[in-house]
Formats: structure tokens, sequence, C-alpha cells
């Protein structure tokens, strides 16, 4: 008889194949649909379990040296580019990027670490050629603890945004995001992120966290997802004077975004 974990690990696998098929065929409906027209929306495509760039760690904090390391990673990412609420770049930029994602999509910390996003940010969003928008939409989450949860982690990173510093937020879960289906996004983990943000007010992030503004705001992302057929994180779009356009890769790379940005602008 199969151990409960290896139980749970066959029905994960399960699910991440059964996601996979959703967006082959969706991805094949939209290209019927869209020949000659803008293409939307950039859908996940799941074989295997991904092994993360924490080492395959199963989820949790980093403390120490670690912390330290990450923090500074993600600062040196982000220092000099302006922010307001959910985008990051300048607000001026021809180009926005809309980012569908969810915190605990282990597909959205590939791209969001190791795809063309860093270099996205390092160059196009630093010259102020591109601004990426961040739009919640839930999937990993919904698939586990649910959408209470997914909730309360969107505006936690919503209420970091309210003193400029979404991007920090969500970068830091990201780096230190845990194994699908562990409860590992409690109180203490979202708190404990928010401590490690260098000019984070603690006492006014907790307060903007009741801010029902944020909790509207995440159902008007989910709203804005199904309006143009998301149905998978990381879901990309876009928008320029030229259109609209997304990459076809799940994780794109830089190139892949360049081609984006390009066509659009």
């Amino acid at each position: 008889m199969a151990s409960r974990t290896k139980q749970k690990e066959e029905a994960r696998a399960r699910r991440l194949e059964e996601e996979r098929a959703r967006a082959e065929r969706a991805r094949r409906d939209r290209r019927l649909r869209t020949v000659g027209a803008i293409v939307i929306g950039a859908i996940v495509v799941v074989g295997v379990l991904i092994v993360l760039s924490s080492g395959g760690k199963k989820g949790g904090l980093q403390t120490g040296t670690e912390a330290s390391a990450t923090a500074t990673s993600v600062n040196a990412l982000l220092a000099g580019i302006p922010q307001s609420g959910a985008t990051l770049g300048n607000p001026k930029a021809p180009v926005t990027m809309t980012y569908f994602g969810d915190y605990e999509c282990p597909i959205c910390q590939e791209f969001t670490l190791q795809g063309g996003f860093p270099q996205l940010v390092q160059n196009d969003v630093r010259q102020g050629k591109v601004k990426v928008v961040y739009k919640s939409f839930c999937t990993a989450t919904c698939n586990g603890p649910g959408r209470t949860v997914f909730n309360t982690q969107q505006v936690a990173g919503l209420a970091a945004g309210k003193q400029n510093l979404f991007w920090q937020y969500t970068e830091l879960f990201y780096h230190e995001q845990g194994q699908e289906d562990t409860g590992y996004a409690n109180e203490a983990y979202l708190t404990g992120l928010a401590k490690q943000i260098s000019g984070l007010n603690l006492t006014k992030w907790q307060s903007d966290r009741g801010d029902s503004s944020l909790a509207a705001q995440v159902a008007s992302d989910e709203t804005a997802a199904h309006t143009i057929g998301v149905n998978g994180t990381p879901t990309l779009v876009f928008q320029g004077p030229k259109g609209q356009a997304a990459p076809n890769e799940a994780v794109p790379s830089y190139a892949q975004l360049e081609q984006a940005v390009k066509q659009v602008s």
C-alpha cells in the first residue's frame, strides 16, 4: 500500500498533468480564435515538479546570512526603480507588461527568479521602456490552501505596496516560497517577510492589511483575468502603441520577452 506521502505526490503529479492538458487545449483554441489578431495570455505548461531555485527546500523563512543575502539581491535588482502600488517602473513607460501571478505558484517563482524577468527589470524596466503591473490570479493556492489564504497573502503584498515596497515583498515571497500544499504561508511567514524589507514600517503595514480597498483590488484583478481568458499563471500580457502580445512559453526567456516588447512598441 502506498504511503500517504507517495499518494500526495501522485495526486499532485496528476493535478499538474491535468493543468498541462488544459493549458494545451486552451493554447490550441486561442490560436484558432486569434489567427491574424491579438494574442492574449501565456498558458502554464507543466509536466513535472520543478526543482526550485531554493534548492528544493520544503519552505519556511530564511534566516541569518541566507536571509541577508536574499534581501541584498532583491534590493540590488529593484534599487532606483519607481514603484506605485503593484506597478514597477516609470508610469510613462511606452510598454506595459501585465503579470498575472499567484505567490504560491512554482512556475511564477521559476519565471520571476530564473526566467527572463530579472533581465527585463535590469534592462527595459530600469531604462523606462517597460513597466510591470502585477495582478493577482488564484491558481496554485486555490488548488491547495484555498482562496482565503490567497486573498490574505495577496493583500499582504499590496499593503507593502502602500509604502511603494510591493515588489520587495513579492520578490522575497518567491525567493522563500515553500513546497505546495504544506500550509507554510501562515501569519508568521507573511509577517516574517515584511520584517525582512528594509524601510518598511511594520506597524503601518499591519494596519494597511485591513484596508478593504486592497481586498477589492484582488477581486478586481481576478475579474480582469477572467475577462481576457486567463486560466493559468504566470500569464504575461504586453501592451504598447502597436497593440498587445504575449509570449507562448510558460517561462519565457529574456529574448522571448524582448520579442514581445518589440512587437508592441
